[in-house]
């Protein structure tokens, strides 16, 4: 549960925004090789990890950027949730569009 002014809301919807967020990149995918969100709600700090695949040949930091501020606004517009970190880590690169471009 993530708590946000008193009222908790539960991870699993958050990472549902979040995963529909991700979707709207082409470029990238969450992970099927770990867990592919994580929330921590200290009390103090609320925080989210992405962990993404991306496809070969992206400028990793601009996309990594994009969806961070995407997610952000997506989770303080719809939930009224403002994290305080939003990392996206990129565990994986698919290649299988190399031959074809």
């Amino acid at each position: 549960m993530i708590n946000n002014s008193g009222t908790d809301i539960a991870e699993s919807v958050i990472i549902v925004k979040i995963a529909q967020t991700v979707a709207l990149f082409d470029t990238v995918r969450l992970t099927k090789k770990k867990k592919a969100v994580k929330l921590s709600d200290s009390g103090k700090l609320k925080t989210v990890e992405i962990f993404l695949d991306i496809n070969y040949n992206i400028v990793i930091p601009e996309v990594a950027s994009k969806i961070q501020k995407a997610v952000a606004k997506v989770l303080e517009k719809e939930l009224d949730i403002v994290m305080d970190s939003i990392d996206v880590t990129v565990v994986g690169v698919n290649i299988e569009k190399l031959g074809t471009e």
